[in-house]
């Protein structure tokens, strides 16, 4: 058998294995597994929005500058939710099992039936992870009494470089895009907010901000850089924040829902 044969017999195989994990995924999403967790996530973020009002009124300074209390707050937010990398680690290995095997010159059905079993485990495991990650941030929002929206403007101005790199994008959480457009249209409510009390000398550049993310649903916050003053405020906090930063769970952060979430995991 040539080697165009054994690559296309391999490719046909991983199609097998992923057809094969598909009842199990379903299963899992029917089961208690996964609908007892989702609603938890449901009903936190329920309670988040009654308690802190509406996040989408959340109204930057006038020059878009972060408090540092407020940075303070964020950073301690981060060491909570960084412990969800290692959660993500395990669900990761089934599909790493898959991107493992297109690497091989050869495909052995009992290493596709081990893959499948792997890619299996891994399905039914998404959706609990993505259910605990959001309960776990909404819960750390409550306790924090900080708006999602506030921590969507500060986790996208604190981490933009590590949203945009290329190491980042390539996580199979982050959908390749530094940013959603459920997401964008947040921050972009944020911009707004922002004008509407900002100095004359700021409005212009808002403006061009605004209609650059208006023209492009996955254009993050200040993709070319925030303002002086902006980035100023960050700058203090900037060897806390890097090591907080997780790019596994990254495309989740500013996600209201496990909902939009499950499908940038599986994309």
């Amino acid at each position: 058998m040539d080697r165009d044969s054994i690559i296309s017999t391999k490719g046909c195989l991983i199609l097998v294995a992923i057809v094969l994990a598909i009842p199990l995924f379903i299963l899992g999403g029917v089961g208690v597994k996964t609908w007892l967790p989702l609603r938890e996530a449901k009903e936190t973020l329920t309670e988040l929005d009654r308690s802190l009002g509406d996040g989408a009124a959340y109204i930057p300074t006038p020059s878009g500058a972060i408090p540092a209390e407020r940075m303070e707050l964020f950073v301690e937010l981060r060491a909570v939710m960084v412990a969800a990398c290692a959660d993500y680690g395990e669900v990761q290995e089934g599909f790493d099992s898959v991107a493992e095997l297109e690497t091989k010159d050869q495909g052995d059905p009992a290493e596709v039936r081990d893959v499948a079993v792997d890619l299996g485990g891994a399905a039914l495991a998404i959706t609990p992870f993505l259910a605990r990650f959001f309960v776990l941030r909404n819960e750390a929002l409550l306790e924090a009494s900080m708006g999602l929206e506030e921590y969507c403007y500060i986790f996208a101005i604190a981490y933009r470089d590590h949203l945009l790199s290329a190491s980042t994008r390539g996580e199979i959480f982050s959908d390749g895009e530094a940013l959603s457009p459920d997401a964008s249209l947040r921050l972009q409510a944020c911009l707004a907010q922002q004008r509407e009390q900002a100095p004359p000398s700021l409005t212009a550049d808002l403006d061009v901000e605004m209609r650059a993310m208006a023209a492009d649903p996955t254009r993050l916050i200040w993709q070319e850089g925030s303002p002086d003053g902006v980035e100023a405020s960050v700058r203090p906090f900037r060897n806390r924040l890097d090591t907080l930063f997780c790019a596994a769970t990254a495309g989740l952060e500013m996600e209201r829902d496990p909902g939009r979430a499950l499908w940038v995991a599986i994309e």
